[in-house]
């Protein structure tokens, strides 16, 4: 195990013996192994337990474990105590996910030059089913990566029975965290239930499947290189070139498109990578995250992000003056005893009918309006859908009174103010 350990070290090129590793220790088999193993390389080593405080006694036990193993081998520890539930209740992620960010953040700040972790090829087989049975491309089948920034994982060509093994011959003891004995995790039922059956149906699924990874890893990091090469080549100052993405093969354009998103800090389906690049095609906008959208403009794709009205920006309406909102001019008239033309009705409204004072705004959750001539009421929203593009809907104009709407720019008048031949009073509204 130690050569082969060796042998990955050098491969991935993962550290020179002049760099300071962090050695992330729980005093599992794995991260001793890792531990013993850099030490016996000559690296120079400094580890760190971190005590989640989610299984009590036990690990309490794991700490002092951890802290009399390297007192006895001379290697300097660092010991942290973190609050997973209370990181994880304030900010919305499982207890796995909350846990692994503050482990990260704790390595992170250690000062070492590289952080090595404890992954192991059975690992990589577990993350590789779970990545399957989930949904995934060519990047999950492939596993964990044995480099990924400054974290290193000298392992992870090496399986669970030969870091056994290797303990064992040395005499090494370590300790065992007993929620992996159950099935309670999903990695667990695929440690316990699914890779025992694999072996049934291949006894070497480790050496095979390691050829297997090695394989994945190396298309992999090929199609990156020319996606990437893609992605530089379709860069402009205000976007990518939709028509170079367009004629680029799918799984190079495809990455391209998640490069983009994942610079703008937006997670992308393939789902969603499909729906951009028949965007690149077509032009127009999607919604792609909150207040987001993927679109083609001028022939470049670009993440576009949409401005969110807030009350303030409505205003009481002024008659006989043109009214500013939103980059357009309204201009409200009164007119005395106003022929109303049947083809006109729904732009103008009986000003005797409108309750207290007209209010100019944007559109809002849960607007609806009954148009005039019409004998249902409409959501504002699907209306506005109808007819404007998502940028132009945050800008359509919304007239209330105290009652509600009444009146949605395209559409015109609510059927409650709506004039006819009886009005003594007529409001026309102009919007340029």
């Amino acid at each position: 195990m130690l050569r082969k350990a060796a042998e990955t070290i050098r491969k991935y090129h993962m550290a020179d013996k002049n760099e300071s590793l962090l050695c992330c220790l729980s005093g599992g088999a794995d991260s001793v192994a890792l531990l013993l193993c850099l030490i016996e390389l000559g690296f120079q080593v400094k580890a760190c337990h971190i005590d989640h405080q989610l299984r009590g006694e036990e690990s309490l036990r794991d700490e002092r474990f951890c802290v009399d193993l390297c007192r006895r081998l001379g290697v300097p520890i660092d010991v942290h105590r973190i609050d997973v539930h209370a990181y994880c209740a304030e900010h919305g992620v499982s207890v796995e996910e909350g846990a692994r960010d503050m482990r990260y953040g704790i390595f992170a700040a250690s000062g070492c030059d590289r952080i090595a972790t404890a992954h192991t090829l059975s690992d990589c087989i577990e993350t590789a089913v779970f990545n399957l049975a989930r949904g995934t491309g060519l990047t999950g089948l492939a596993s964990i990566p044995p480099v990924r920034g400054n974290v290193i994982r000298p392992l992870i060509e090496c399986s669970r029975a030969e870091i056994e093994a290797f303990l064992n011959e040395r005499g090494q003891t370590w300790v065992t965290d007993s929620t992996n004995l159950t099935d309670d995790y999903t990695r667990n039922r695929i440690r316990h239930g699914i890779v025992p059956k694999l072996k049934e149906l291949n006894p070497s699924l480790e050496k095979t499947i390691a050829g297997t990874f090695e394989n994945l890893r190396e298309d992999n990091a090929l199609i990156r290189r020319l996606s990437d090469e893609l992605f530089e080549s379709a860069r402009t100052e205000d976007g990518l070139s939709a028509a170079k993405l367009s004629a680029a093969d799918r799984a190079l354009s495809g990455r391209a498109v998640r490069r983009l998103f994942d610079e703008n800090g937006i997670e992308c389906s393939r789902e969603t990578a499909l729906r951009v690049l028949e965007l690149c095609e077509t032009g127009g906008r999607i919604s792609i995250a909150r207040d987001r959208y993927a679109e083609v403009k001028n022939g470049l794709l670009a993440i576009a992000y949409g401005r969110k009205m807030t009350p303030d920006t409505e205003l009481i309406a002024e008659i006989g003056t043109e009214n500013e909102f939103l980059e357009k001019k309204i201009l409200f008239t009164l007119e005395k005893n106003h022929i109303v033309q049947k083809k006109l009705t729904n732009f103008c409204a009986d000003y005797d009918k409108i309750k207290g004072v007209i209010v100019i705004r944007n559109k809002r959750n849960g607007d609806r309006i009954k148009l005039a001539g019409r004998n249902f009421t409409s959501e504002v929203k699907k209306l506005l859908q109808a007819k404007f593009s998502p940028d132009e809907r945050r800008k359509a104009v919304i007239l209330c009174d105290s009652e509600g709407v009444i009146f949605v720019e395209g559409f015109g008048f609510a059927q409650r103010v709506a004039a006819d031949k009886s009005a003594k009073t007529v409001l026309l509204c102009k919007i340029s």
